[in-house]
């Protein structure tokens, strides 16, 4: 289970909706939205991990809902469901950014396994876990959409955590994984970087996120 996943759903059939919920929350946080309106006034205070979207809806269509979360997000994944399966719509939706395509009817496998892969491909570049993001193409952090500053090597080590959530992760992995060599025992260059990467976060208001586990590493508990 991930409940720091979050996904919005777009669709205005309460049956369909109903299949969803059944499919997906015991997994996953889900909102569902009936119009586009709805999933505009929650899409601009948060960003979902993944968006499954209607095409058919009443105030408008998902086409042009497409077209608006690609304006000011290229990057969450966003799978298009329709009761059209013909070629041309299937075109279409690509065209317009969607990620994936499934025609109704479907099964709960099928759109389990199409979830999954979506945010699989997702997490290649951006990862989240307790209110925190870490972003690979920018190679930026941020806490509750609040930029960290974090320089490289802060970057890195916050990703490496995050990537194993709840994992003790030894120096010896950390120290060569962001300085790209052999860890020396006496050095204090990883616990300098360590409590720099603290005072960021804490001084954004974030909770105590990162334990110390004495003669062996770091760890990140999503609180």
């Amino acid at each position: 289970m991930n409940f720091d996943t979050l996904i919005y759903i777009v669709e205005d059939d309460e049956g369909i909706g109903e299949v969803y919920l059944g499919a997906l929350e015991d997994s996953y946080r889900v909102d569902i939205f009936a119009t586009g309106g709805e999933f505009f006034t929650a899409f601009d205070k948060r960003r979902p991990d993944l968006i499954i979207l209607d095409i058919m809806l009443p105030d408008m269509d998902g086409y042009q809902i497409l077209s608006r979360i690609r304006e000011c997000d290229e990057r969450v994944p966003v799978i298009i469901v329709s009761a059209k399966s013909d070629e041309i719509s299937f075109v279409k939706g690509l065209n317009r950014g969607a990620d994936d395509y499934m025609a109704k009817p479907f099964s709960v496998l099928e759109l389990l396994a199409r979830v999954k892969a979506g945010l699989r491909r997702a997490n290649l570049y951006v990862k989240v876990a307790g209110n925190f993001t870490v972003d690979n193409n920018t190679y930026r952090a941020a806490w509750h959409g609040q930029d960290l500053g974090l320089t490289l090597k802060e970057f890195k080590l916050l990703r490496m955590l995050i990537g194993r959530s709840g994992v003790t992760v030894s120096r010896e992995e950390l120290f060569r994984e962001v300085w790209g060599e052999e860890f020396m025992g006496e050095s204090r260059t990883l616990d300098m970087h360590m409590a720099t990467l603290r005072e960021k976060i804490s001084t954004l208001g974030a909770p105590e996120c990162i334990v110390t586990v004495r003669g062996i590493g770091y760890r990140f508990e999503s609180v």
